[in-house]
């Protein structure tokens, strides 16, 4: 094959790499034991809504003014995998977690350290993360051969080969009376995108974490019946 054919190869390989975006794949997501029993009232989200959610019928949520958010955890069930993720990542991915939720939700809501009449309690807890596999995600994104490869492993699982991989749960409550207001779970895997996130392990995961926390401000903005919502864009 001659070098204009290669390059024009190419050319196109990272044209169509680039419409392959982070998605949520909702096949395989399971309720987490993070929720306890409160998983019973779970039930499958509609388009552009978490894979699995719940929202009490008879919560007023325009009468909450301020939340209290929980630290981040990482939570495993009982014979889940071990990921092989160590404690420093495990922390630093958590705080980053946090750290995003807050940022987003403190656009919408008085952020709180203490509960109380009107507060809204929210908990989340990542229930998996993998991360990708740097040199062999590019590599799948640019070589044509490979990235037949990678389109095909989407095409019957959901996800392209060598991309990060994350999954959360999340519930919110009256922080003063306990009460359960809402739960939602999600997973979303990296795409085959040639920017900064694919050249870091962790990317496709803070990635997922982002637009989780920004969709999450946004719904609450919402629910909330308040003007001026703005619907984030995909990342």
């Amino acid at each position: 094959m001659r070098r204009w054919e290669i390059i024009v190869l190419l050319v196109v390989a990272v044209g169509l790499a680039a419409c392959a975006a982070p998605k949520g794949v909702h096949e395989d997501v399971k309720p987490s034991g993070f929720l306890g029993t409160d998983a019973a009232k779970l039930e499958p989200g509609g388009p552009g809504q978490p894979a699995l959610m719940y929202r009490n019928p008879m919560a007023k949520w325009s009468s909450y003014h301020k939340m209290l958010l929980d630290p981040v955890t990482f939570w495993r069930d009982p014979g889940a995998p071990d990921e092989g993720i160590s404690m420093a990542d495990r922390q630093k991915l958590a705080n980053y977690f946090y750290n995003v939720i807050y940022k987003a939700m403190s656009k919408q809501i008085t952020m709180v350290t203490t509960p109380g009449p009107g507060v809204l309690r929210v908990q989340v807890a990542l229930t998996k993360a993998v991360p990708s596999k740097v040199g062999l995600d590019v590599i799948s994104s640019v070589v044509p051969q490979a990235m037949v490869i990678s389109s095909l492993k989407d095409a019957v699982s959901g996800k392209p080969s060598f991309v990060g991989e994350a999954a959360v749960a999340s519930k919110v409550s009256d922080a003063e009376t306990g009460e359960l207001l809402g739960a939602w779970v999600a997973d979303r895997v990296g795409g085959k995108q040639l920017d900064a996130a694919q050249m870091s392990s962790w990317g496709d995961v803070e990635q997922a974490m982002r637009f989780w926390a920004d969709n999450a401000a946004y719904r609450l903005c919402k629910i909330q019946d308040k003007s001026g919502c703005i619907k984030p864009t995909a990342q």
